[in-house]
C-alpha cells in the first residue's frame, strides 16, 4: 500500500470520526391567514390607541367591535377567547389565553364582564364583525380591569394547510387585544406580597419559585429584581439572580423563577433574601422580602430525576470520555502509520544497500 492510499484512508476514517458531531436543521416561515381590526367608541380615553382603553360607569353595558379579514382564497375559521391579564415567568404582562392562575385579588375578571362569540367564520376575501357585550360591575371601584380578547385560526385547519402543503411544521398566530376598563382617575398604586418559596421546574430545569402577589388593580412597570438564595447559616449566597425591565398586571399572581444554574437541587434549608422596585403613575417603590423555605430531599430527588440540564451535565461528561477515546484512537492510527512508513523505508534502504554490495 503507497503513502498516499494510506494518507487517503486516514483522512476518510477523520471525517467519519466528525460525521457523528455535525447535526442539520430546518426552518420554515409563513404568515398569519387573517387580520383585526379594532372600531374605537366614542368614550376611548385615548383615540390614538388602537386597543380598548375605557371610561365607563357602575352597571354601563356597552358593545365592542373587531373587524377579522380573511387574506384567503378559502373560509377560516377564526377562534376567539376573553381573558383576564397576567404575569408570566418572564415578567411579562400576558393578554391571551394562558394556565396561569388567577390570583385571589382580582374581584372582576375579564371574561364575568364580557360576553362574545367563541368563533367566527369568515369567507375567503371578506371580512366579518366579531361583536363583543361589556357590562360592568354594580359596585363602583377604583384602578383598572386588565384583560385582552384573543382571535387564533382554528388549529386543525392549520394542520390540514400544512400536510396538503408537504411540511411537518405548523406556525401558528394569535392576535391578542388589549382591554383597559376604568371608572374613575383615581390613582391607586401596585403592593406587592411574597406568598410562598418554593423548589420547582422550567422546561424542565431546576428552579425556586418565588411567588410574588400584585393585590392592588394598578400596573407596575419598569419592574426591578434582585435575589440571593442563602444556604442555613451562609455568608454567600448559593444562588442569585437579578432582572429589570418588567412589568406586573394588576390583581395578579407572579411566579419568578430563581435558576439554579444546572446544578443539582439539594435538600436542605434556605433563606430568600428579595427586593424589588417599580415605578406607577410616575412613582417609584421598593419591596424588601425575606423568607426561609426547605427543600425535602425526597423532593429533591424527584426533580434532579427530571431536570434536563442535570442529565445534560451526565451526557457532557460522558460524550466527553468518547471524544478523548476518538481523539486516542486516530493518534494511534497515525502513530501506526508512521511507523509502517518508516519500516519500509529502511527496509528499502537495506535492499538498495544489498544491491549495491
Amino acid at each position: 500500500m503507497t503513502s498516499k492510499k494510506i494518507q487517503a484512508r486516514l483522512l476518510l476514517a477523520v471525517l467519519l470520526c466528525l460525521s457523528f458531531f455535525i447535526g442539520t436543521g430546518q426552518v420554515s416561515a409563513s404568515q398569519a391567514n387573517f387580520s383585526v381590526n379594532t372600531i374605537i367608541p366614542e368614550n376611548q380615553i385615548d383615540k390614538s390607541k388602537t386597543y380598548f382603553n375605557l371610561k365607563m360607569g357602575p352597571d354601563q353595558r356597552q358593545f365592542i367591535t373587531t373587524t377579522l379579514k380573511n387574506e384567503t382564497e378559502k373560509a377560516i375559521t377564526v377562534e376567539v377567547s376573553i381573558n383576564s391579564a397576567k404575569t408570566n415567568v418572564n415578567g411579562l404582562i400576558e393578554y391571551g389565553n394562558n394556565t396561569i392562575k388567577k390570583d385571589a385579588s382580582l374581584a372582576y375578571p375579564l371574561d364575568t364582564l364580557m360576553t362574545g362569540p367563541t368563533s367566527v367564520v369568515i369567507p375567503a376575501h371578506e371580512s366579518k364583525d366579531a361583536i363583543f357585550q361589556i357590562t360592568m360591575p354594580s359596585q363602583p371601584f377604583d384602578g383598572i380591569i386588565l384583560g385582552g380578547l384573543t382571535f387564533q385560526q382554528k388549529s386543525s385547519e392549520v394542520i390540514q394547510d400544512a400536510s396538503k402543503a408537504g411540511t411537518s411544521v405548523q406556525n401558528e398566530y394569535a392576535y391578542a387585544v388589549a382591554v383597559v376598563l376604568r371608572e374613575t382617575d383615581m390613582p391607586i398604586f401596585p403592593n406587592l406580597n411574597l406568598l410562598t418559596v418554593k423548589p420547582g421546574q422550567e422546561n424542565y430545569r431546576n428552579v425556586i419559585h418565588a411567588t410574588i402577589q400584585n393585590d392592588q388593580a394598578a400596573i407596575l412597570s419598569d419592574v426591578k429584581v434582585d435575589a440571593e438564595i442563602y444556604a442555613k447559616d451562609g455568608k454567600k449566597p448559593v444562588y442569585t439572580s437579578s432582572k429589570n425591565d418588567l412589568q406586573v398586571a394588576p390583581n395578579s399572581s407572579w411566579v419568578y423563577p430563581i435558576s439554579l444554574e444546572n446544578t443539582k437541587m439539594e435538600p436542605g434549608t434556605y433563606t430568600l433574601r428579595m427586593t424589588v422596585s417599580g415605578t406607577s403613575a410616575n412613582k417609584s417603590k421598593t419591596w424588601t422580602f425575606s423568607k426561609t423555605f426547605k427543600i425535602a430531599e425526597k423532593e429533591a430527588r424527584e426533580l434532579n430525576k427530571s431536570a434536563v440540564d442535570v442529565k445534560a451535565n451526565t451526557n457532557a461528561k460522558s460524550t466527553n470520555w468518547l471524544l478523548i477515546a476518538v481523539i486516542c484512537l486516530i493518534i494511534l492510527v497515525v502513530i501506526l502509520i508512521l511507523l509502517f512508513l518508516l519500516k519500509n523505508k529502511r527496509e528499502k534502504q537495506s535492499v538498495d544497500t544489498n544491491s549495491h554490495d
